[in-house]
């Protein structure tokens, strides 16, 4: 682009793309010629709700999702928030959102849902106007049914731990299996 009332140009790359990043080069014609390189470097933001791809939640308790967007020059212009494909931004009552600035290059968004009911459960998804969605799955349980899930993490760690256990003894006997068996080739 070019001012006619300045003697600027200007290169302005509308849309970036991973693939525009690189080195641009800048050349006056004059004599000598006369260059200036400019290296590009294309930002690309993140989103990320913190938990795990399942979040539980009692009902009656509060839902209190993280959306975190990094790498992100410039705080997103909105996060609009969805429960299955519904967007619940502007739900009146147990429904509140807040978008803030989180330091460097982040910006953060909190979703907090009050008195969680069964209709709550079901897929969240954050999507701010500068990056990609990212999404969390809640389960709004009755109180003995929340225990048993957590209950079941437990034995389904104890049980990883287990095999785990297991397959270093293994593992240990075939390294002492095989260093008999070799010294005794000798």
């Amino acid at each position: 682009m070019y001012n006619e009332y300045a003697s600027d140009w200007t290169l302005q790359i509308k849309y970036p793309q991973l693939s525009d990043e690189g080195l641009y080069e800048c050349q006056v014609s004059s004599d000598p010629p006369a260059s200036h390189y400019v290296f590009l470097k294309v930002i690309v933001p993140k989103t990320k709700i913190l938990g795990s791809g399942n979040f539980y939640v009692s009902v009656g308790s509060e839902i209190n999702l993280t959306c975190v967007i990094t790498d992100c020059p410039e705080p997103p212009a909105y996060v609009f928030w969805y429960h299955d494909s519904r967007m619940i931004n502007f739900d009146p009552g147990r429904v509140n959102i807040a978008l803030q600035k989180a330091g460097n290059n982040t910006a953060i968004s909190r979703l907090r849902i009050k008195n969680a009911e069964a209709s709550d459960s079901g897929n969240y998804s954050c999507s701010p106007s500068n990056a990609d969605v990212a999404s969390i799955f809640v389960h709004v349980l009755k109180g003995e049914k929340h225990a048993a899930v957590q209950n079941d993490a437990a034995s389904t760690s104890s049980s990883s731990r287990f095999v785990s256990s297991f397959n270093t003894m293994v593992a240990f006997q075939f390294v002492v299996l095989f260093t008999v068996t070799a010294s005794r080739s000798r």
